[in-house]
């Protein structure tokens, strides 16, 4: 992220040219939302009880807990670590491996894509970094929990609880691969400056995947472009810590972000969600805020609208940033596993429900 703009910059002229009329109707024709026997699914029943759902979790974001700057041997053990988990899953993996310049020499980077079905042409596309900030304090290095293993191992997660859904969907689909939806994850190396931030020196990944995708066919649609077969594309960042909310920063996603709202008012009311994480510091937490500072703040998304402008970006980041953004404080430490669990629990049924995925035959 931008280290000038420590929470938003307010631009409601660049939302409103950001806006669009119809440019994401597709998308709000997905949003059907789920039943209360599917919100108890998707949200307890597809996993144990708490205390054994963030074990699930902590196993999954413990081996990312190393400093992983691009071109190092432990980025290397995270991307094959993130690698093996889709492997698992029998997802499609590519990975998008360059060098580029940065302010100590030419450094090798790599991203990771994972696709759950490639030959569908919409993509739901979920992203996030894995890299980590060149950040020491004598012989220690930044870990960056929140920043960003945490959604590194949320994407994770949401790709092993519904693949069961996915597998049942892919079963008994009734549309066309053109005019179905499915989903990929975006693993974005060098999104973190080495020094400060500036054009050259920020966001090596994201900006070198997104002038491929906006310049390579697809290959099993050949008379589009890669990019144009985003239908919605999600950053996660800075997620994990007690003082996480969000906000949304785009006019042509309000319809996307109000669902987030609405299924974690709903889970509330059906008392569905992790109770260890509804009340933080004697005040009822709420995660997705009602105040939209239209705008935003400058991460991995920036690249692919720079070619393509009307691409629906929803940027789940917390803002204001969490206490321990750049801190060395960033580790274990700092992650709420409760408060994640929730964020967990809505998140999944936001996918599950864009994708018309149905939990009812996967509960364990």
């Amino acid at each position: 992220m931008w280290t000038e703009i420590s929470v938003y910059v307010v631009l409601l002229l660049g939302a409103f040219s950001m806006y669009l009329p119809g440019s994401n109707s597709a998308l709000n024709q997905k949003m059907k939302f789920s039943s209360n026997k599917e919100l108890k699914i998707l949200s307890q029943d597809i996993s144990s009880n708490e205390d054994f759902r963030n074990m699930e979790f902590k196993a999954l974001v413990r081996p990312m807990l190393i400093p992983r700057m691009p071109d190092t041997e432990n980025s290397l053990f995270v991307q094959n670590y993130i690698k093996t988990h889709f492997r698992n899953l029998n997802w499609h993996i590519e990975e998008d491996t360059f060098t580029d310049n940065t302010p100590y020499g030419m450094k090798q980077f790599n991203n990771i894509i994972a696709t759950y079905e490639p030959d569908v042409k919409n993509k739901l596309v979920l992203s996030c970094h894995f890299d980590s900030k060149n950040i020491s304090q004598g012989s220690n290095y930044f870990v960056a929990a929140t920043d960003s293993a945490v959604p590194c191992a949320i994407m994770m997660d949401v790709a092993t609880k519904l693949n069961c859904a996915l597998m049942r969907n892919r079963q008994t689909r009734t549309k066309s691969r053109a005019e179905d939806v499915s989903i990929q994850m975006m693993f974005f190396d060098g999104e973190e400056a080495y020094n400060e931030w500036t054009a050259t020196d920020s966001l090596y990944g994201s900006r070198h995947l997104a002038k491929k995708l906006a310049e390579t066919p697809d290959e099993h649609f050949p008379d589009i472009m890669r990019l144009d077969t985003v239908s919605l594309f999600v950053l996660l960042d800075l997620i994990g810590s007690n003082d996480v909310v969000f906000r949304n920063f785009f006019l042509n996603t309000d319809a996307q972000y109000q669902f987030l709202q609405k299924i974690e008012k709903s889970l509330k009311k059906l008392d569905l969600l992790n109770p260890k994480g509804k009340i933080i510091n004697g005040l009822e937490k709420t995660l997705f805020s009602s105040a939209r500072p239209y705008g935003g703040i400058e991460d991995d998304h920036k690249p692919f609208l720079q070619y393509r402008p009307d691409l629906p970006v929803l940027h789940l980041i917390s803002a204001p940033f969490p206490a321990v953004w750049h801190q060395m404080s960033d580790d274990e430490s700092a992650i709420n596993w409760d408060v994640t669990d929730n964020f967990n629990r809505i998140f999944r049924i936001f996918v599950a429900n864009y994708l018309n995925l149905s939990a009812v035959s996967c509960k364990n």
